[in-house]
């Protein structure tokens, strides 16, 4: 069993929790703050997957027929590694996998779910139920859910490192989770139902807590000569979470549950850019801008 983002796992067929990478051993704890399922059977080598042509030009394809989805992730030579089929609900799903290459590349089936394996299970059961994952930095400061979002190099990890210093409680460096609580369809009465969620896909700083804080405040990541809040107009939010957002482009009926999702999400939650110094600073501008008060849709207080 396997919980992440309120999520739950249930491992069939080859069990891969005794290779789990360290940071997945905190999600191995049974949680009951899980309002999702999602039944995995690793179905083990697939012969059919050795003799597929190879596209280098498709490292990862997803394709939808007859609302069953199916992923197959391909190496740099364009060879299949492994397939994931499955309903597009994603409540239940089947893994298989190439029978040399994917040892070659992953070692064992426990390692790839540190990598794109596990983490495409979790994007595609989030996709319809109002959640998303990006890049980015999530900690909770005073009780409030603080999520910062970047390309590679914009200080995630040197960001998540002063909150850490500074009391706050990080819950990745990496991959946060974004989702809607309860899932969508399950109802919910608040005006702002969204949670923040670490996940065990850290980078260099190492934060990976299977915990959740409400989200109160969306930054974009940028480096700056002084550090500064700037509010974000939410046509220019859209653009700047389509970089950072984990989301299957390839057919509409996996984006636009990921489009409507992030709609959503800028009604209910303040973006701003954040523009920072690598100093202890800039935990105390952002502790002065959660004190504001909160105002609707997406605008800073």
């Amino acid at each position: 069993m396997l919980t992440i983002a309120g999520v739950r796992f249930s491992l069939a067929g080859l069990d891969p929790t005794s290779e789990f990478l360290p940071p997945f051993h905190p999600f191995l704890l049974d949680s009951k703050e899980s309002d999702l399922t999602c039944e995995v059977d690793s179905r083990g080598p697939d012969e059919a997957l050795a003799t597929q042509p190879s596209a280098p030009d498709k490292p990862w394809s997803f394709t939808v027929s007859r609302n069953v989805c199916e992923v197959v992730r391909r190496n740099q030579e364009g060879k299949p590694l492994w397939k994931i089929t499955g309903p597009l609900t994603f409540d239940r799903a089947t893994v298989t996998w190439e029978p040399h290459r994917f040892t070659e590349y992953y070692g064992s089936y426990g390692r790839a779910w540190g990598t794109g394996l596990g983490l495409s299970l979790l994007v595609l059961r989030l996709r319809a139920q109002g959640g998303l994952v990006l890049h980015g930095t999530a900690a909770e400061i005073d009780g409030q859910g603080i999520l910062c979002v970047g390309i590679s190099g914009t200080g995630k990890s040197t960001l998540a490192r002063l909150l850490d210093a500074a009391g706050a409680k990080v819950l990745t460096d990496e991959r946060p989770a974004l989702r809607q609580w309860p899932a969508q369809g399950l109802g919910t009465s608040l005006s702002n139902p969204f949670r923040v969620y670490g996940t065990p896909w850290p980078s260099s700083a190492g934060f990976a807590r299977n915990e959740w804080a409400p989200l109160r405040r969306l930054y974009f990541l940028e480096h700056g000569e002084r550090d500064r809040i700037a509010p974000v107009a939410p046509s220019e939010a859209v653009r700047r979470l389509l970089h950072v957002a984990t989301i299957p482009w390839q057919d509409p009926a996996l984006l636009d549950p990921c489009l409507a999702t992030i709609e959503t999400l800028l009604h209910a939650v303040p973006c701003a850019v954040l523009a920072f110094r690598p100093t202890p600073d800039i935990v105390e501008v952002i502790r002065a801008d959660l004190r504001q008060p909160p105002v609707p849709d997406g605008r800073l207080g």
